[in-house]
């Protein structure tokens, strides 16, 4: 009997000792704001968009909520249009480099609409959730996600969930 009462002592530590919490990885929050971006075309003034779509590329500052300038970020947009199983579709494909003091952070993210249905970027204030795909400097071996919301004054919200 004593021997049992051991055992089951000992399960319930095991149990204790491996919870599901005790697993997870530890999240981070990281909050930053671009200001307005600006907006360059392809590089080469000679490149011509065909159907394989147009790419723009983008930098803008990163503060702080208090408004100290923390880096920047840059990045690259490719959209085109497709028609898979009949349907038309527009398709957006992002990278992003958070480019700030204690390292760069990676980011890739696409998004479909419906033709027909494509948002008017310029003015669409829908949030958009991308992937972290890693980082340097303080931000190695970093994943999670980012969910960016432009604001009415054309700045934009980074929210980061990052987690080591």
């Amino acid at each position: 009997m004593k021997f049992k009462l051991v055992i089951s002592a000992a399960l319930v530590a095991a149990v204790g000792l491996v919870s599901p919490a005790a697993n997870e990885a530890e999240t981070e929050k990281l909050v930053v704001f671009q200001d307005a971006p600006v907006i360059v075309d392809h590089p080469d003034p000679d490149f011509e968009s065909d159907k394989t779509g147009h790419v723009f590329f983008f930098a803008g500052d990163l503060r702080n909520a208090k408004a100290k300038k923390l880096g920047e970020v840059i990045g690259q947009v490719t959209t085109f249009d497709v028609t898979l199983d009949g349907l038309e579709e527009g398709d957006r494909f992002r990278e992003l480099v958070f480019n700030m003091a204690k390292g760069q952070i990676f980011v890739l993210g696409a998004s479909q609409y419906v033709a027909g249905s494509v948002p008017n970027f310029a003015n669409d204030n829908a949030a958009v959730t991308a992937v972290v795909v890693g980082g340097t400097g303080d931000y190695v071996g970093v994943r999670g996600t980012v969910t960016t919301k432009k604001r009415p004054n054309g700045t934009f919200r980074h929210t980061f969930r990052l987690m080591r």
